[in-house]
């Protein structure tokens, strides 16, 4: 009888504290789709002020004053596209349904790439070094996945650091891993802000005016454990923040060089 008693109550637990994780994801996810509308709706709020306004002032302002609210108006519109592949990317991270799938990378053409493409977006108004260490041309990771990982963090480097500014990319190929660090010396992140920083639109008390969805880092946070790889940050306000990232190397594919 005692036996049974006690497999009851194990059972009763078991049952309780899936009801309470249930609730909490459904809070969660409750908090997440408020969130998303009210970024999508100070979006199209912004649109469809700027357009009102040249539409009633077209015929009296002047071309460059034009210019600049078609230009906000098409920075909004980037910004909601990018907010839309970072839904994307958690909702299918949190359905589990994001699939890691190495294959052979030169590593160093892979961020030359990268570079090139954020110079392609952001103006030039920063110097983005890249150094690497070891052999790092024939390496088996995910391409799909480590892309992301990589923008975002640049892209914070980038909008948060002073016009003129340096940020640095090192990356280490060593011991069967892969070390990538990004370096900036920008506003920095406050202390309280650290403890939450890879949580969902949680964003630095010192980020101003500044745009973003607070969703980056959340993604990389996702995309590093999928990886198998940790990720740790050092900041100090009005220095600067260093990012690190350590991802191990898949062995499933042996890669040769040529």
């Amino acid at each position: 009888m005692e036996f049974w008693d006690i497999t009851n109550r194990l059972q009763v637990e078991k049952e309780i504290d899936e009801n309470v994780a249930q609730e909490e994801r459904g809070e969660q996810k409750e908090r997440f789709v408020s969130m998303i509308c009210h970024e999508f709706r100070s979006s199209l709020n912004m649109i469809s002020f700027s357009t009102s306004l040249l539409k009633r002032h077209r015929d009296t302002w002047s071309e460059e004053k034009k210019l600049q609210y078609l230009q906000r108006v098409q920075t909004t519109v980037e910004q909601l596209n990018q907010l839309m592949d970072e839904v994307f990317i958690i909702d299918t991270a949190q359905a589990g349904k994001l699939k890691f799938e190495p294959k052979p990378l030169n590593l160093i053409q892979f961020c030359h790439d990268i570079l090139a493409q954020m110079n392609l977006s952001e103006s030039s108004q920063h110097t983005v070094t890249f150094v690497s260490q070891g052999d790092c041309q024939a390496v088996c990771m995910d391409k799909k996945l480590l892309q992301p990982i990589l923008t975002n963090l640049l892209s914070n480097a980038l909008k948060y650091s002073p016009k003129s500014s340096t940020v640095d990319l090192v990356l280490s190929c060593q011991d069967e891993k892969v070390i990538f660090q990004i370096k900036d010396k920008g506003i920095g992140i406050p202390k309280a802000d650290q403890q939450l920083l890879f949580e969902a639109f949680h964003r630095g008390g010192n980020v101003g005016d500044r745009p973003g969805s607070g969703l980056g880092l959340a993604i990389v946070k996702k995309l590093v454990d999928i990886h198998g790889g940790q990720i740790f940050v050092e900041s100090e306000v009005g220095v600067g923040t260093t990012f690190t990232i350590t991802l191990p190397l898949c062995q499933s594919v042996r890669i040769t060089k040529d």
